[in-house]
């Protein structure tokens, strides 16, 4: 679906954020990015309030089967966070820029840390559909920018850290990885698949760069957490389907929300530990 450029071009920032902070009067601490399939995490939201993406002044419209189109901002245990229930994909005829825009608006409100999550394809039959991945590096598959496939490395961070060690505690099945990205809208074929494997890619989807290149942009802290909904094209003898990934995602929807839930009540912890 390509939409218009002219009607691109009409974001406002400042009339988001005023829209916003009308209706948001703390700030929140956690901002959190849900990927295909993953919006059951908003239910363990208290005191919610939902700000559909339609009513926000020049704001970009979702076109895609498990992306809702909506912020919901509310607490998990006493934290205020804000939710996207939906993203942008390069696709749908946004520019890399416009799909970051979930992010710069993350930004306006300076949080803590940035939760980027998405449903992906695994590239490693040891790894059982059904666990999770945590980023460690990014490969851009897109030819867009090079004629070859180009690695960003992620720096070490705190969140990195605990994400991996509350994954432990908790008994949930958590890999580190590459996370590989291709543009869509069609899946890749087995031969890319290989090539991805070689390049050393762990999990393949088409979403999740573009944010991470806002991220870097607007020096925000981030973690990227990987469904692993499917296995990559040609490794297993059935055809990729986009309802399947739902369908896989909406199974992992428990662990994946106490996962997440469990990350925000450590950051905290970590913060009054601290005092």
């Amino acid at each position: 679906m390509l939409l218009a450029d002219n009607w691109l071009q009409q974001m406002n920032l400042k009339l988001i954020t005023k829209h916003l902070s009308s209706i948001i009067k703390i700030n929140p601490k956690i901002c959190i990015l849900l990927g295909s399939g993953l919006n059951y995490f908003a239910e363990n939201i208290r005191k919610k309030i939902t700000i559909p993406y339609s009513d926000i002044p020049t704001f970009y419209q979702t076109s895609v089967k498990g992306h809702i189109g909506e912020f919901i901002y509310g607490e998990i245990n006493n934290t205020p966070i804000l939710c996207a229930k939906g993203r942008f994909h390069y696709y749908e005829g946004y520019t890399f820029n416009e799909v970051g825009s979930i992010i710069e608006i993350f930004n306006s409100y300076n949080p803590k840390l940035c939760i980027i999550t998405n449903s992906s394809g695994c590239l490693d039959k040891k790894w059982p559909i059904g666990s999770f991945m945590l980023s460690n590096q990014i490969i851009d598959f897109s030819f867009m920018n090079s004629t070859e496939p180009t690695k960003h490395n992620f720096k070490k961070s705190q969140y990195f850290d605990l994400a991996k060690e509350i994954a432990k505690n908790n008994n949930i099945n958590l890999f580190t990885g590459a996370y590989t990205y291709t543009t869509g809208p069609s899946y890749e074929t087995p031969a890319e698949i290989s090539e991805i494997i070689s390049l050393g890619g762990k999990a393949v989807g088409m979403s999740t760069f573009p944010e991470y290149l806002k991220c870097i942009e607007l020096k925000l802290s981030f973690v990227i957490i990987s469904c692993l909904t499917n296995y990559g094209a040609g490794l297993i003898n059935e055809k990729i389907k986009h309802k399947d990934v739902l369908t896989n995602a909406n199974k992992m929807r428990k662990i994946f929300s106490k996962y997440i839930i469990e990350i925000i009540q450590n950051i905290e912890l970590q913060k009054k530990l601290k005092k």
